[in-house]
């Protein structure tokens, strides 16, 4: 019996399923159903094997994807851009069967196999005998780790649940038209690919960024109807004006993928109720195959700050010491259960043998509350903490006071005895103001806080602040 999306296309034949602007190109569902099929046969093993597949927003890497699940094969998504060390540690770590990309492969281990439009198959000379779950669908990076050997283990179900989840709250069906801001390779991307072409939908794809004319010029071009983005997104979107623009065919817009300060969701939850769009605040993270809560369009008004509710089928409580709380605005960390959440963690070859360790529940390593209403709130991860004469300092609260208090993005790190505050501006008169405010407010010293202005605080793959990199900004010094 068909079960899960990429398997029933057929009632959506004559509906294009992608437009790929990169080649003009539109795919109907039926041809993205046979082609997948086609490479489906071509890339099975004579057991479930792995597949390496390095993607770009464009109908081959979709076309591919399916392929691989239809394939009953296990794939790990990648970004085609990947830093070359990064990926053939990965290689090296992982022994994929096949390879697939649209760059050329110098390896003595693998041959060229075949090619599908632009993408090349490498098969695996020596095949390696492994063990993979059978329930072992997708691997991904987790999030800001991509030269990590640390991978999210998701299965069939984990997928569909999403897909499904998602669309329900959403209200996706066949005439939504989607356009990708996101990578393909990222959950929170992802996800917008699965959730659509389990509805019908229509998914524009292109490699261009939100930033630039050209990318709007499409998005009015294709008529598209939503978009997603990360904070960093969201930052750029206000410098860009976006506010001003004319798009009379989009419906609604999604954020997720960090915290966005409150200051920017109140900006464009006005945006959208000024213009009749819907703005959907999210949460989620890889290990819950991408979306965890959402905040109700209709009640974002009242609910800034706020991550949401549970999505559909899905439910969250507070935990503290094993122990849950009932209480309302009592702290403590956020505990997700649902059919979205991972198998587990992959850091070998032998890992991907392993079952679901997690059985549906997911310790998120947020801490934070829900009030009143059932709404739940983050307040910082368990792991940003550094203490200051004997003080524990939460950074995402310092990050949150120093972005509320001077409307500017800001990015904390630090060590015990030390508090680093990165500043996006170009006024030294604002360092030093930041510095008065914090040392008043925490009651630190001078030489327990350093504060620098940048003119672009540096992000990862997934638009998400790189506070490793941030703090290197501080130990260069």
């Amino acid at each position: 019996m068909e079960k899960y999306f990429w398997q029933k296309f057929k009632k959506n034949y004559h509906q294009i399923s992608l437009v790929d602007t990169t080649i003009s190109k539109l795919v109907d569902y039926k041809e993205l159903s046979i082609e997948a099929e086609k490479l489906s046969e071509k890339i099975k093993f004579s057991k479930k094997g792995l597949i390496f597949l390095f993607t770009t927003n464009n109908s081959e890497s979709i076309i591919t994807y399916i392929a691989s699940l239809k394939s009953g094969n296990a794939v790990l998504l990648l970004d085609e851009k990947l830093n070359e060390e990064i990926r053939n540690g990965l290689i090296e770590n992982y022994k994929p069967g096949l390879i697939i990309t649209s760059n050329n492969l110098e390896s003595d281990e693998y041959t060229h196999s075949f090619d599908f439009h632009s993408l090349k198959y490498f098969k695996r000379k020596k095949t390696i005998a492994i063990n993979i779950y059978p329930e072992l669908a997708v691997l991904l990076s987790t999030s800001g780790t991509t030269g990590s050997p640390k991978l999210v283990r998701l299965s069939y179900k984990n997928i569909q649940s999403n897909a499904q989840s998602i669309a329900e709250y959403l209200s996706i069906d066949e005439t939504e038209r989607p356009i990708t801001t996101l990578p393909f390779n990222y959950s929170f991307g992802l996800s917008i690919i699965n959730s659509h072409l389990l509805k019908g939908s229509t998914i524009v794809l292109t490699e261009k960024t939100v930033f630039f004319r050209d990318f709007w010029n499409q998005f009015n071009e294709y008529k598209c109807t939503s978009f997603a983005g990360v904070p960093y997104t969201y930052t750029m979107l206000k410098r860009i004006n976006f506010d001003k623009m004319e798009l009379p065919t989009l419906r609604y817009f999604t954020q997720a993928g960090g915290k966005l300060s409150e200051e920017f969701i109140k900006h464009f939850n006005e945006y959208a109720l000024n213009n009749d769009k819907k703005f959907f605040v999210m949460y989620g993270q890889t290990e819950a195959t991408a979306r965890i809560t959402y905040v109700p369009f209709e009640k974002l008004s009242k609910k800034i700050g706020s991550i949401g509710i549970s999505i559909p089928g899905g439910e969250l409580k507070i935990m503290n010491d094993g122990v849950e709380i009932n209480n309302p605005n009592e702290i403590g960390e956020i505990v997700y259960k649902g059919d979205n959440v991972m198998l587990g963690y992959a850091e070998t070859l032998e890992d991907l043998s392993k079952g679901d360790e997690l059985n549906g529940e997911l310790l998120t390593g947020d801490l934070g509350y829900k009030d009143e209403d059932g709404f739940f709130y983050v307040t910082g991860r368990m792991k940003r903490f550094i203490k200051i004469f004997g003080l524990r300092i939460n950074l995402d609260e310092v990050q949150k006071m120093v972005e509320n208090h001077f409307k500017i993005s800001v990015a904390c790190t630090g060590k015990d005895e030390l508090l680093n505050i990165l500043v996006h501006s170009d006024d030294h008169l604002t360092e030093v103001k930041v510095k008065e405010e914090v040392m008043k407010m925490y009651k630190l010293n001078f030489k327990s806080l350093v504060v620098k202005s940048t003119n672009q605080i540096p992000t990862n793959i997934n638009g998400k602040y790189d506070y490793k990199r941030i703090s290197e900004m501080f130990d260069a010094e």
